[in-house]
């Protein structure tokens, strides 16, 4: 069993009944839960039955069959014997492994096809990922993170998961709500917290735990809250969430937030429909206790953002759209019309250097830390244009003039980063070739003398 920090136990004595006290201990005898989230983004087989099938290949037996997560109808509970990390689905994209209560705050936000969305706090980019299946390549998904270190595996997940219209920016929420005023139509704000929900799976939460850290976090909480808010349109929607226990950093957050902006009232969570808990004091919000439900620890709020009369009316619309919008480099144009079946030409593009972007809407990012200004599209090399893996990984099959589904024993060659020979009718141009497995991109290659010479990039490679 986890040894415990007594500080912290004897503040949840104080906030549960001795029955659910003595309940909730005993929960730490029991291993973390294990899940992973079907990406929106992607083609599925038999979702609907929970069967994990799309998990084969590079070894691992999928199961057969796995229970729904409640607050989240493609979520999967899975068992500690399987390794879906290991699998060819898992590097296609087609699910992101995410512990099972940390899928909650990215449902009941409610985001829609067409939304403007900031993910205020997303590293590592589960949260992000979730949303932009709920956009479907629709709308604008901004996904901030402070830290620049945390921000390479927030883009890696999201080029994984073949999500195109997200931004990806590595600011203080300050600097945002200057450039962003009332922009945004749904904002999660997924703070950082003392962690107390994740003692059972994360032994260095438990060791950095301090008698005053929930009231250090909370501090930072309030600012994150009080910045966030002035991003949000007027009958807009915002989450806040925190994977910790104590109402210091929650219900207590919630409640300082309401009192300084009465703008905002909570909306009440369907606790029955998705088996959460009430909040302490607070019954609109939801929590989940690890002796209770299977997951971790979360607290969840939602609020949303009243249209009064003498809101400001300035818009980050109105302040962030570029004056001139530059032409697609002739590059870019001559690959799309050669190796592809849909006009991203068209699109609003963007140039730093040798690599090109796709903004979902054209952003004038200038004086902000960018990490991805868009869709990364690739480079201009030479006056020649070489694709990205993250345009591979967005793409399906009929989008690229030249496809290859391999076999499952080739997919697993080209992870490993081997080039391959190949039988298929293709020129003899040296064209791009779209590399699947069962529909599902992996990357790119070129064709080379009968060889499918292998485009994935270094950090893509598997190691088996």
């Amino acid at each position: 069993m986890i040894e415990l920090p007594e500080v912290f136990l004897e503040r949840m004595k104080s906030l549960l009944s001795a029955e659910d006290f003595s309940a909730f201990c005993n929960a730490y005898e029991n291993p973390p839960v294990r899940g992973l989230r079907y990406n929106g983004l992607k083609p599925q087989k038999n979702r609907g039955q929970g069967d994990l099938s799309p998990c084969g290949g590079l070894g691992a037996e999928p199961p057969r069959s796995s229970p729904i997560v409640p607050w989240c109808s493609s979520g999967r509970y899975y068992s500690s014997e399987v390794r879906p990390s290991k699998t060819i689905a898992y590097h296609a994209g087609l699910f992101y492994i995410q512990e099972p209560s940390a899928m909650c705050p990215g449902e009941v936000l409610g985001v829609a096809a067409g939304d403007r969305v900031l993910d205020v706090c997303a590293a590592p980019g589960g949260k992000s990922v979730q949303i932009a299946g709920h956009l479907q390549g629709e709308g604008l998904l901004v996904s901030n993170d402070a830290s620049a270190s945390r921000s390479r595996a927030l883009v890696k997940n999201l080029e994984r998961a073949g999500v195109s219209n997200a931004i990806v920016l590595t600011e203080m929420p300050q600097k945002l709500a200057a450039r962003f005023p009332q922009f945004f139509d749904k904002i999660l704000v997924d703070a950082p917290c003392s962690g107390e929900g994740m003692f059972r799976r994360d032994t260095d939460a438990v060791k950095a735990y301090t008698a005053n850290k929930p009231d250090a976090c909370a501090a930072v909480q309030k600012d994150i809250l009080r910045h966030a808010a002035q991003m949000l349109k007027p009958g807009g929607r915002m989450v806040y969430s925190t994977c910790t226990f104590n109402t210091t950093e929650n219900e207590n957050v919630i409640t300082s937030f309401l009192e300084s902006h009465q703008e905002f009232s909570l909306v009440q969570i369907q606790h029955e429909n998705i088996c959460v808990e009430r909040g302490i004091g607070l019954p609109q919000v939801a929590r989940i206790w690890p002796h209770l439900a299977n997951g971790e620890g979360h607290f969840v709020a939602l609020m949303e953002k009243q249209n009064h009369s003498d809101s400001a009316n300035q818009s980050a619309a109105d302040v962030a759209i570029p004056s001139k919008i530059p032409r697609p480099p002739a590059e870019f144009t001559d690959f799309c019309r050669d190796f592809l079946t849909i006009p991203l030409h068209q699109t609003h593009l963007t140039q730093h250097g040798i690599n090109l972007y796709a903004q979902p809407v054209p952003l004038d990012l200038k004086g902000l830390r960018v990490a991805r200004s868009g869709r990364f599209l690739g480079e201009i090399k030479k006056n020649r244009f070489v694709p990205s893996q993250a345009l591979a990984m967005s793409l399906l099959p009929d989008h690229a003039r030249h496809a290859i589904n391999l076999s499952t024993q080739d997919a697993e060659k080209y992870l490993r980063g081997e080039s391959l020979h190949t039988s298929e009718p293709l020129p003899a141009t040296k064209p791009w070739v779209l590399i699947c497995h069962e529909n599902a991109p992996l990357g790119w290659a070129r064709f080379v003398q009968g060889r499918l010479k292998n485009n994935l990039p270094v950090g893509w490679v598997t190691s088996s």
